[in-house]
């Protein structure tokens, strides 16, 4: 493991190679692009906001080493989207990568737009190469920090990923503390081999640990020591810099972080600011949760608020460390890095909205008046090691701010245990009860379920688990006629963490511990199918669309069914997915009967199958008989 700030150079550090690269076309994007317009008019009239992408293959170099990428508009990450509640947002996507692809946008309920949900062989045909598609939809009853990601394969692991920050009307008037500015950060894990090659190699007979990355990332960027990868191709200029946030002396500041990645739980925390507290969890508002170091999941995001009031100093680290405990093998690569930088300073009076005009050369001035012992802050560390990964939950106690208490009572409960496990040619796949989640990319589900409603097809009418129209070895589809109360038990039974990802919803977070589910009736709740008379609420739990099941544990979960399509659940550590560990919840079915795919979507499902399944995990069955492998 190489600390790549913190070592001091000697005669045994390795020489830089004399030979790189003459020209180097960044696809860096500036750290003003994730900031937040300080202008933002929260009671704008509802209006359509409009993006024009262009998805292709590019080689980039986020921390200095070279690797084949998905890029959006040939930048990395993707660009900030801002909106209002309310707003309708339209994205014309142009794919000339050579994979197909599909846009989820994570945490977005997509109620009435199921189609446009972006889950490939769930919701829709992948886009294949050379063609286009428009998303279209409505973002309404929600507000918060949400972001978009690929969803064919590992897509979203080699750059196909960026923010999505979703305004509430009232959101100027109820900040529980006042803050000056506001901006995303978004962390990563980050593989220096592409990760659609990385994804044959877990999939494959005997393997049994997933990938451990290399590094990671802050909005795309780290620094590499280009010596110390000798057979890679590598590039780093003494010119460029990490990630800088700029934040006016005195004020608060709000920081969006954004888990973004595939694999790694981050800690993070800015040096020597003892205090974070936490005012949004996955677009959940709530009462200001005391906190110096967020432990963040993949897929999980939190806002918090940073007082720039130290007078002693004017630059500090802001650290995203990787938890290492959270890997099957709890060592990272040779000399890869497991903390992602980025240099908070102090400023007082710097311009902090990409949107306003500035005097380039006064900034320049301004950004260089520092001598170079204040350039790298000399701050350290008071991130403690964590050996147990869970939710921060677990330990501190998020008050959704307006209280949402949960229905007391619950109509049907499921017991879902979900772990990985070896089947057939010794593949290890995920696993919820007996079944492996195999999507049909050129046949989606909801396709098959709107054209046997119309149909009148009896095999897509039974409630409960769906054994009649769906295999549930490889489509576990529970199924719901109308709106009810549903809790789903997640029986964790391996000792990998598994932050499951309920698309289309934001369930109530009941409880979790360790071990077994001990029931309702140990838990002081009401049993499945029971009345409550004299208590009609739960008291306002914490709402949120990623939720973990700790390794060896159990989480309990709530939701009102009332959003109808198809939506998944599956794990969001990406190698678990892509191995099968999901599943698919088919809510107010009989609502939907009548109900239309729009002809361009329909349209997508015209490609050729094996352009669809470009980017996609490979069949079991390319492994039969297999007689190769072995463990790592």
């Amino acid at each position: 493991m190489v600390s790549l700030w913190d070592r001091s150079t000697s005669e045994s550090d390795p020489v830089e190679p004399e030979k790189q690269p003459a020209v180097v076309t960044t696809t860096r994007r500036a750290d003003s692009d994730y900031i937040l317009d300080p202008d933002w008019d929260f009671q704008a009239p509802n209006q359509v906001r409009s993006y024009d992408w262009t998805i292709t293959d590019q080689e980039g170099n986020p921390d200095g080493i070279f690797k084949p990428m998905m890029m959006i508009n040939n930048q990395f990450p993707g660009p900030l989207m801002e909106i209002n509640e309310g707003d309708v947002v339209i994205v014309n996507v142009k794919n000339q990568a050579s994979n197909a692809t599909a846009i989820h946008w994570h945490g977005i309920f997509q109620n009435g737009t199921n189609w446009m949900d972006g889950a490939a062989g769930v919701t829709q045909c992948p886009i294949a190469p050379g063609r286009s598609y428009q998303y279209k939809f409505n973002v309404t009853g929600q507000a918060g920090t949400y972001f978009y990601h690929g969803h064919q394969g590992v897509q979203a692991l080699d750059g196909l990923v960026g923010p999505l920050v979703v305004h509430s009307r009232n959101e100027a008037d109820r900040r529980p503390i006042t803050y000056s500015s506001d901006r995303v950060i978004l962390l990563q894990d980050w593989y220096y081999d592409s990760a659609s090659g990385l994804m044959r190699e877990v999939l494959s007979p005997g393997v049994e640990d997933a990938p451990i990355p290399n590094t990671a990332l802050i909005n795309g960027v780290n620094h590499a020591e280009c010596a110390y990868h000798p057979n890679r191709k590598c590039h780093n200029s003494n010119d460029e810099s990490l990630p800088t946030l700029n934040l006016t002396q005195g004020k608060s500041h709000r920081l969006r972080f954004l888990n973004v990645g595939g694999y790694a739980w981050f800690q993070v925390a800015v040096d020597e600011h003892s205090n974070l507290p936490v005012i949004e969890v996955d677009g959940t508002p709530v009462e200001p949760a005391s906190s110096n170091t967020l432990t963040i999941a993949p897929g999980q995001r939190y806002s918090t608020i940073l007082t720039a009031d130290h007078s002693d100093k004017q630059a500090f680290w802001l650290r995203a460390r990787m938890v290492t405990s959270c890997f099957a093998k709890q060592t990272l690569p040779e000399n890869g890095t497991e903390e992602a930088r980025a240099i908070v300073r102090y400023r007082s009076n710097h311009i902090q909205s990409r949107h306003e005009g500035h005097d380039e050369e006064e900034e320049e001035e301004e950004e260089n008046s520092d001598d170079e012992g204040s350039f790298l802050p000399m701050t350290t560390s008071h991130i403690e090691y964590i050996s147990t990964c869970q939710d921060m939950s677990a330990k501190t106690v998020f008050s959704p701010s307006p209280a949402q208490p949960a229905p007391a009572s619950t109509d049907h409960s499921w017991y879902l245990r979900v772990n990985l496990a070896i089947g057939d040619w010794r593949l290890q796949r995920g696993v919820m009860n007996t079944s492996s989640f195999r999507p049909h990319l050129a046949s989606p589900t909801l396709h098959r379920v709107l054209d046997g409603l119309a149909e009148n097809n009896a095999s897509f009418s039974p409630s409960g688990i769906n054994a009649a129209a769906f295999d549930p070895h490889s489509e576990l589809v529970i199924a719901h006629p109308r709106t009810k109360t549903v809790d789903l038990v997640l029986q964790n039974m391996d000792e990998n963490a598994h932050p499951f990802h309920l698309h289309g919803y934001a369930p109530w977070v009941l409880a979790a511990g360790h071990g077994y589910f001990p029931g309702y009736e140990a838990l002081g709740l009401a049993p499945p199918g029971s009345t409550v008379p004299e208590k009609e609420k739960v008291d306002n739990p914490l709402r949120r669309d990623t939720v973990t099941a700790e390794g060896f544990g159990w989480v309990l979960l709530r939701f009102v069914a009332d959003n109808p399509g198809v939506w998944l659940l599956h794990c969001h550590v990406t190698w678990h997915s892509e191995a099968g560990m999901g599943m698919l919840l088919l809510t107010r079915f009989e609502d939907i009967r009548g109900q239309r795919v729009p002809d361009d979507a329909r349209a997508l499902c015209d490609a050729p199958a094996d352009e669809l399944a470009k980017g996609a995990p490979p069949g079991d069955e390319v492994f039969a008989g297999f007689k190769g492998g072995g463990g790592d």
